[in-house]
């Protein structure tokens, strides 16, 4: 039987920045210039999924549901489920029971990404006779915590007390069916809480498997974790042929270019991903970059950065570095006398000035 996907988008999925999607959702923020939603649906398909239901809170359900009509990448159909979360959420959680049937159900947070393939985990359903497949790491940030009352529960310990706590990964697997036994839901800013539904599981006589990950990155508000994503995402960046070293330009590495992209003069050092109507002249690119749409980047240095669509650098006199630019944000440097220090900074907005 196949299993399908449950891919939930937090509840409290808004945030303020300048330098954020105008959307403000958390699940659409571009990583390697892609929304990380679709990066979780690329991980389904991976695992052989090919039908998934996407449960989102009404204030972001029309920005969801463009980015699943544009951007969703092909083997894998999706079913959008719309609920306030503040209201029924076991009620919720029996109604997506229903959408999903008798499958294996891999529940996905939609703002996140597992640092390992699904399909082994699908596996151990079926090896181990389990109800659920419940991962947690070492040190996880922006997660639920186990409490030490879970941890006796689930029969965890820990795996190096003097490092920080265990936390409960986003992504948990299902034996067919199981989804409809669970009574135990809570919603939090995370999303579904998947410790809440494993100890229901496992007070109705449920059989928990509790796996250990290596990784579980989300982000939740918080440009070092965008960061963090983007870089492991573009690690696993795919060959391609490398771009041909011509108008003067060096490539090194895994670069993809678009074909509509324009790079002069330059030098590229991936894992680099250059998005459509990108134009780069006379600058340095380094390692783990997305430089998104119709973005504009002439006679800087940038490296271990996000610069979104429509962005401008230009003539900047340091290398930017673990840097996020927002949407046709505008940094360059300005000759006129007398010289100085002129920033528009919005509010909760970090400048570093090195």
């Amino acid at each position: 039987m196949k299993a399908k996907g449950v891919i939930v988008v937090p509840p409290t999925d808004r945030l303020i920045g300048s330098w954020l999607d105008p959307s403000h959702a958390t699940a659409l923020q571009h990583i390697a210039n892609r929304p990380i939603v679709c990066h979780v649906l690329d991980a389904l398909v991976s695992a052989g999924i090919e039908e998934a239901v996407v449960v989102t809170p009404p204030d972001v359900a029309p920005e969801i549901e463009s980015c699943l009509a544009k951007d969703r990448p092909a083997g894998i159909e999706t079913q959008q489920f719309i609920h306030d979360y503040s209201v029924e959420p076991a009620g919720a959680l029996e109604r997506v029971a229903e959408l999903i049937g008798q499958s294996p159900t891999v529940v996905h947070r939609a703002n996140g990404l597992l640092g390992q393939p699904i399909a082994p985990l699908l596996e151990m359903i079926d090896e181990r006779s389990a109800d659920m497949v419940l991962l947690v790491a070492q040190g996880t940030r922006s997660t639920e915590r186990l409490t030490p009352a879970s941890q006796r529960m689930l029969h965890i310990a820990e795996i190096d007390p003097a490092k920080p706590a265990l936390g409960i990964a986003g992504v948990c697997v299902l034996a067919p069916g199981a989804l409809r036994h669970i009574k135990a839901v809570k919603w939090s800013a995370q999303g579904l809480e998947l410790g809440a539904m494993a100890e229901g599981l496992a007070e109705d006589g449920g059989s928990i498997h509790v796996r250990t990950v290596r990784t579980w990155r989300s982000f939740a508000g918080q440009a070092v974790d965008l960061l963090d994503m983007n870089r492991a995402v573009l690690d696993t960046l795919e060959e391609h042929a490398t771009p041909a070293e011509s108008d003067g330009n060096r490539f090194e590495g895994r670069v993809l270019i678009d074909p509509t992209a324009s790079v002069t003069s330059s030098v590229i050092c991936g894992p680099v991903i250059v998005g459509p109507g990108a134009h780069i002249a006379d600058s340095y690119v380094g390692p783990h970059t997305a430089i998104g749409e119709d973005v504009h980047v002439e006679c800087a240095e940038i490296e271990r950065s996000i610069v979104l669509a429509g962005a401008r650098i230009q003539h900047v006199g340091g290398r930017l570095v673990a840097s996020l630019v927002g949407r046709e944000a505008r940094i360059f440097r300005d000759f006129s006398v007398p010289r100085a220090i002129r920033l528009q900074v919005g509010d909760g907005d970090e400048v570093a000035l090195c």
